[in-house]
């Protein structure tokens, strides 16, 4: 992310009222990003490329309040606009220990906490796109209903139907993992020792 701070800085050196906005929301902007891209390449590019049009339109921003609501609803029609434009998927990011943990925990639960989180986002990134867009936005920013709906532009019952589909999955998909972990741990220990 240093580039992206890099690269934005042109942008910024124009006003410094648009330092504390990028500061405060570029890595929530980023985060989003790397959920729909599944890149970090893309994920950067978006994220200057929202900031770049946030700057351009930033006379069109009409609640200061709402500028992380704002700023999502930039990235999501961007992604979109771009998805139209190639109209292909991209392969699953592989997340680095740093994304996947904080500094603070002990090794064993960081590398417990680690799996646990790669986990979650890789069935994240299973879900159909709407869904993750949804379910991120509230999950991992949170967001309420009518944010997300003014973000993505769906209205407030299509955000309430995609995170509850979403949820259905995600736990569909945990039973599925948690049975066949216990699975193996039990023929694990049913071998015969040597």
């Amino acid at each position: 992310m240093r580039g992206l701070c890099v690269g934005l800085a042109p942008i910024l050196s124009h006003s410094r009222a648009g330092t504390p906005v990028v500061d405060e929301h570029l890595p929530h902007v980023y985060r989003f990003a790397l959920r729909l891209t599944r890149s970090r390449q893309e994920a950067e590019d978006l994220t200057q490329e929202v900031f770049l049009q946030a700057w351009r339109r930033r006379d069109q921003r009409r609640d200061p309040h709402a500028t992380r609501v704002w700023l999502f609803t930039i990235a999501a029609n961007l992604w979109r606009d771009r998805l139209r434009r190639e109209a292909r998927r991209r392969p699953l990011v592989e997340l680095s220990e740093r994304e996947c943990t904080s500094a603070v925990d002990p090794p064993d639960r960081a590398l417990i906490v680690r799996e646990d989180v790669c986990r979650v986002l890789q069935m994240m990134d299973s879900l159909p796109p709407r869904q993750r867009e949804v379910l991120y936005l509230h999950a991992c920013e949170g967001l309420v209903l009518a944010e997300i709906a003014a973000a993505l532009g769906i209205s407030p019952e299509a955000v309430k139907a995609s995170l509850c589909q979403a949820r259905k999955r995600l736990r569909r998909r945990f039973r599925e993992y948690d049975c066949g972990a216990y699975r193996s741990a039990r023929d694990f220990n049913a071998r015969p020792s040597l």
